[in-house]
């Protein structure tokens, strides 16, 4: 243990210890609740603001989109800043942000007020393990192993309680208590790591990858706005035509430059070559464009075709999570027995099988009950996989590379998200268009309004139904897809995942 590691422990104690690890571990957990709570919230938002799917998209992946495309330049931007330094900026960021999204007057402000909270919660969630693995620093894998367990406990918690939360804000005080609520948990955060976490030394980072981190946000926005845009408006427009050329070319441009850079590139390619790395992006990939991805549609689903309320919702999908958090541990059990590319290939095969099982069974006439059998095998199927996903990134990864390859699967997961709620948006108004020709009703539909729409017109019953039966054609042709994209990943996993790549923590590694 050398000089500076001593002063560090010193400095910091074991107070300073644990206050860190609760200031992360209740930023992860802010961050993740804001990631799911706002899609229980879109049919109010919609509603107030009559806004479109596409701008509802842009709500949800405003956030998302950002979130990524900022959070792999956190590591590098803490490196000079510092690590609390970067993290109080981020929630700073994040908590006016959503004081902007609680008083929003329109959907544009919304939109507006979440790219920048995304910014922010990217330099939050890009720093909250480095900083505890700075408060450990010397003291021995076990008690930092805990702590970092601590952090992606609440985080993995806030995932699977979102939507019930969610769903009690909502229906307490409307879609803008779910911001109002983030204005004085971000306060206490700011507080806590002002007077309770101490500064770290700063690190001797690299070159910060600029231009790699501005292209990568011109790429994930253009190919947005042209898959939102084109879906909802018309595929010829020329705007619509040269974002989505714009942004095929910025992404040959960005992986150029990334390979040029080397170790100096916020995203190191040359992990791509370790085919259980590039297995594990793919599943990184492939559960949120099979979960949180299509989440948006089956939520406007609930409430605005059957007329649950959002706390009706968070209960509904409780299921999900119920059955995803009873697995989950004993999943990690199974790795004595069991090798874990075969455990990745089971996980995301019972995803696709239950995405497929509730395709076939809903119906204009069902209830949710319908899929709650393909609801508890996706959450089983995501119990499964979800323990193994992180740990193979790192894994397979040199000792100098692991935090990058931990930021590269990170920023997988939010990228997913938000192809899945663009493309299967575009699918579910190219199916609602191809049944109700008027495109401003056609919207609506698609925004989940259609009881509003339905009351204003003179043959509203026959007006509903047929909205009702456009929009579950759409969900239906939608969870097909998403279930044949999570079985293709699971072949993919078993293709991909070898032990020879993967560094076991039991020490008995193929070399």
């Amino acid at each position: 243990m050398n000089a500076t590691t001593i002063d560090s422990i010193s400095t910091i104690g074991r107070r300073g210890q644990i206050a860190t690890t609760i200031v992360a571990g209740l930023s992860a957990m802010m961050m993740t609740l804001d990631a799911t709570v706002v899609n229980i919230a879109l049919e109010a938002i919609g509603t107030e603001f009559s806004a479109t799917l596409s701008q509802l998209q842009w709500v949800v992946n405003g956030y998302t989109l950002a979130f990524a495309a900022l959070l792999l330049s956190a590591g590098s931007l803490s490196d000079r800043l510092g690590r609390r330094g970067t993290f109080l900026i981020g929630m700073v960021v994040f908590t006016i942000s959503s004081a902007v999204c609680s008083f929003a007057p329109s959907a544009e402000w919304l939109i507006a007020a979440r790219i920048v909270q995304g910014l922010g919660g990217a330099l939050v969630m890009g720093t909250g393990l480095a900083l505890i693995a700075g408060a450990y620093e010397g003291d021995g894998p076990k008690k930092r192993q805990t702590a970092i367990g601590v952090f992606t406990g609440l985080g993995a918690a806030a995932a699977a309680l979102g939507p019930l939360v969610g769903g009690a804000l909502v229906d307490t005080g409307g879609w803008r208590l779910i911001f109002l609520i983030n204005i004085p948990i971000g306060i206490l955060i700011i507080i806590g790591a002002l007077t309770l976490v101490k500064r770290q030394p700063l690190t001797a980072g690299g070159r910060l990858d600029l231009a790699g981190a501005a292209l990568a946000v011109l790429v994930l926005f253009s190919l947005n706005y042209g898959l939102l845009t084109g879906s909802s408006e018309s595929w010829q427009r020329g705007d619509v035509i040269a974002t989505l050329v714009a942004a095929g070319v910025l992404l040959v441009v960005f992986l150029i430059l990334e390979a040029k850079l080397g170790a100096h590139a916020m995203l190191d390619l040359s992990l791509f070559r370790i085919p259980t790395f590039s297995g594990a992006i793919i599943l990184s990939f492939a559960a949120r464009l099979t979960s949180f991805g299509l989440f948006p549609f089956l939520i406007l689903w609930l409430t605005g075709v059957l007329g649950h309320t959002p706390l009706e919702v968070g209960l509904i999908l409780l299921v999900l999570s119920a059955a995803m958090l009873v697995v989950a541990p004993f999943s990690g059990m199974f790795t004595r027995w069991v090798p874990v590319r075969v455990l990745c290939f089971l996980g995301m095969a019972v995803i696709g099988a239950g995405l497929i099982w509730a395709s076939a069974l809903i119906d204009p006439e069902s209830g949710w009950t319908a899929i709650l059998p393909g609801l508890i095998l996706i959450g089983i199927g995501s119990g499964i996989v979800m323990p193994h996903m992180m740990g193979l990134a790192v894994a397979v990864a040199p000792a100098e590379r692991a935090g990058m390859a931990s930021g590269m699967s990170n920023s997988f997961f939010p990228i997913g998200t938000a192809l899945g709620v663009a493309v299967y948006g575009a699918i579910m108004t190219a199916t609602i268009g191809a049944r109700i020709t008027d495109p401003d009703a056609a919207a609506a539909v698609a925004a989940g309004r259609i009881d509003e729409l339905a009351a204003s017109l003179t043959a509203g019953a026959e007006f509903a139904a047929t909205a009702r039966d456009a929009f579950v054609s759409g969900l239906g042709t939608t969870l097909l897809i998403a279930g044949i994209a999570s079985l293709v990943s699971a072949v993919a996993a078993l293709i991909l995942i070898r032990a020879r790549d993967v560094l076991d923590t039991r020490e008995h590694v193929e070399s």
